[in-house]
């Protein structure tokens, strides 16, 4: 079954988000939900792995026109410590179909175990959580949001130090961040996506892509847990 998006919504296995997320739309507004909770996201996680037997490094499905893979942990570029602040998940995908595709950030979510969504912040706005880059100390938000199945809400901050300029250098987060647009057939385009931090509760996640304009093509699953 497909799941149709719409801007008001996405209703992915239950779970709401209303608005587009809205509430991180402007800077002043999503560092002012910090005082909500404050040291939430700064807490320290396992690292994700796929959630399968035997399986190691990226995740790949297949649908007919394109292949989809996904990889946690990926993240070695400046700042060293953005894992710390948002999840970035690095996707690759390839167009094997004859016509160009459409790929849009909006079409990939996040969900944990308990339905709690996350949507794609952009990366502009990923750096400057940080306030800009260079030497020096920089203090960022980790914001986190979601709807559950039950009507229940989540929001969680928290608040970080990085120091000297690798932490706090920003450079590479809008160049390597996954970019929205056409993929030529044959084409393959690679970059990260930047996600809320999900809670610290949440030992398994998985990501969703509903693929827009590959109509009648099911959702794309990726599953990940915390390792042990």
């Amino acid at each position: 079954m497909i799941h149709r998006l719409s801007h008001a919504c996405w209703n992915l296995s239950a779970a709401k988000v209303l608005g587009g997320l809205r509430c991180v739309k402007g800077k002043a507004r999503g560092v002012g939900l910090l005082v909500l909770a404050v040291g939430l996201g700064a807490c320290a996680q396992k690292p994700l792995v796929p959630d399968a037997p035997g399986v190691a490094g990226p995740i790949l499905q297949e649908v007919p026109g394109l292949s989809v893979a996904v990889e946690a942990e990926a993240w070695n570029a400046r700042p060293s410590g953005l894992a710390d602040t948002v999840l970035p998940l690095l996707i690759t995908v390839k167009n094997t179909g004859t016509r160009p595709v459409t790929l849009a950030r909006q079409d990939f979510a996040l969900l944990d175990q308990a339905n709690r969504q996350y949507l794609p912040i952009a990366a502009v706005d990923v750096a400057a959580m940080y306030g800009g880059s260079g030497s020096g100390t920089a203090v960022y938000p980790s914001i986190g949001f979601g709807g559950s199945s039950g009507g229940g809400s989540f929001v969680g901050g928290g608040l970080g130090l990085s120091f000297g300029s690798w932490g706090s250098d920003t450079r590479d987060i809008i160049p390597l961040a996954l970019a929205d647009g056409l993929i030529q057939p044959s084409a393959e385009v690679r970059g990260f996506l930047y996600f809320p931090r999900p809670a610290p509760d949440s030992q398994v996640i998985r990501l969703v892509a509903i693929l827009r304009d590959l109509p009648g093509t099911p959702q794309l699953e990726f599953h990940f847990r915390r390792a042990e």
